[in-house]
């Protein structure tokens, strides 16, 4: 009975994996800046309570972790925000997904989040990436920050200050660190090519139209900069000679805008719903 639950536990693990979205994010090391960016909320706060479940179509095991906040970096999230991971134990049913974070009952975490889609919750960006537990050294009583273990990461984190007990950092340099990358904004690349399908596009008079898109994928142009899919792009449409032509001039990533020159060319028509691909001049 206990070798059938654990080919079970692994054959729905991989499923599941499959299931899911190839979000980019999730596979590829990114840099503290690329979490930053990709996060709609940073926040700091202890966990306080925790439970795993089937999903609705008992197809799933969900991971439903608590977390009570104490401090909020980006975004505005409320004073417990609930956190969605793919896995867990109910019954006798052990679901592991490699490469992610486990919230321990009452520890104590900075998390660089992202909503869920249709649900008031959130996940982890990045995966254990995004994910740094604190602690008080015994010995100095600092607040200090377990950095995930990515060499990459600590290496950008040697800066902030004191790095020993090696692969940590203080808590406030850290806190300094981000609010550095947030105020610093995002530059776009010239020569970035976006896939974008047209959510909506709002009259602006005859002949003349409010263009709002979406992003389609991940994009990862430098190790400074991440665009995650669902990046919202607005621009102003003009209609001529039976062609629209689209002015793409804001970028949106996370509640951090960014101005783009971009211009696209579409017939004649219902602009909403299409797909196309602009290139940031």
């Amino acid at each position: 009975m206990k070798m059938r639950v654990w080919i079970f536990s692994i054959v729905l693990a991989a499923g599941m994996m499959a299931l899911s979205r190839a979000r980019a994010s999730t596979l590829v090391s990114m840099s503290l800046d690329q979490l930053t960016q990709a996060s709609s909320d940073i926040v700091q706060g202890h966990v306080v309570n925790q439970v795993s479940r089937w999903n609705e179509d008992h197809t799933q095991i969900l991971t439903i972790t608590t977390l009570m906040v104490s401090q909020v970096f980006k975004g505005k999230a409320s004073s417990t925000v609930e956190i969605q991971q793919w896995g867990g134990t109910v019954g006798n049913t052990r679901v592991f997904v490699p490469g992610d974070i486990t919230l321990q009952p009452e520890g104590e975490y900075v998390l660089f989040l992202e909503p869920v889609p249709e649900v008031s919750r959130f996940r982890v960006v990045g995966m254990t990436q995004g994910s740094y537990r604190i602690y008080q050294d015994a010995t100095t009583h600092q607040d200090r920050v377990i950095v995930p273990a990515s060499s990459q990461l600590q290496r950008q984190l040697q800066s902030i200050g004191d790095t020993n007990p090696a692969g940590t950092v203080p808590l406030a340099g850290f806190h300094k660190y981000v609010a550095n990358i947030m105020d610093a904004g995002i530059q776009v690349p010239h020569g970035l090519t976006l896939s974008v399908a047209i959510v909506s596009a709002g009259s602006r008079g005859v002949g003349r139209m409010h263009v709002y898109g979406k992003t389609t994928s991940d994009l990862f142009p430098n190790r400074s900069l991440v665009i995650p899919a669902g990046t919202e792009v607005e621009g102003e449409a003009s209609l001529s000679s039976g062609m629209w032509t689209i002015h793409w001039d804001e970028l949106n990533v996370r509640g951090v805008h960014a101005q783009i020159s971009a211009t696209n060319q579409e017939a004649e028509g219902s602009l909403r719903g299409r797909s196309l691909v602009l290139k940031v001049r």
